[in-house]
């Protein structure tokens, strides 16, 4: 279940975004393997499962892309992964409003900031994206359990 999770994640993830980027994704299962199984916990449709988690690899994707930009010459690597994760940041809001997972945005979009204002200073702290995304479904549980108590 968590493999097929994952595999339709991706699959998604790829459908939605440009072949014109050229941008391959190429997370190992075990970087996205967190987050599938927190989802797993949580009541929810398999297809807002997938949705999440393309959601979570987009963002992965571009922390991943944006690792160790500083070690590189100026050229066309640099420039390709500096593009590359760009995008990718501007494309996991993309699928945010697409989704219509507002909250999810609102939650996270601060967490991604932190993580990138971390490596800038030399302490990078990736794993608060894994801890903000639980943080997340923790939260919008309790507010779904309020609702249906009340």
């Amino acid at each position: 279940m968590i493999t097929a999770l994952i595999q339709d994640a991706f699959h998604l993830l790829q459908g939605e975004m440009s072949p014109e980027t050229g941008i391959t994704l190429d997370l190992k299962q075990e970087d996205v393997l967190p987050a599938a199984l927190l989802l797993s916990e949580y009541d929810m449709t398999a297809e807002r499962q997938i949705r999440l988690l393309s959601i979570y690899i987009a963002i992965k994707l571009a922390l991943q892309r944006h690792q160790d930009c500083h070690l590189l010459e100026p050229g066309d690597v640099l420039t390709r992964k500096v593009l590359d994760g760009d995008y990718l940041y501007s494309f996991y809001v993309q699928l945010c409003l697409r989704y219509e997972e507002f909250d999810l945005l609102t939650h996270l979009a601060p967490t991604v900031k932190q993580i990138q204002i971390k490596r800038v200073e030399g302490y990078p702290e990736d794993e608060r994206l894994t801890k903000g995304f639980e943080v997340f479904l923790r939260l919008e549980n309790h507010r779904n359990h309020a609702k249906r108590a009340i």
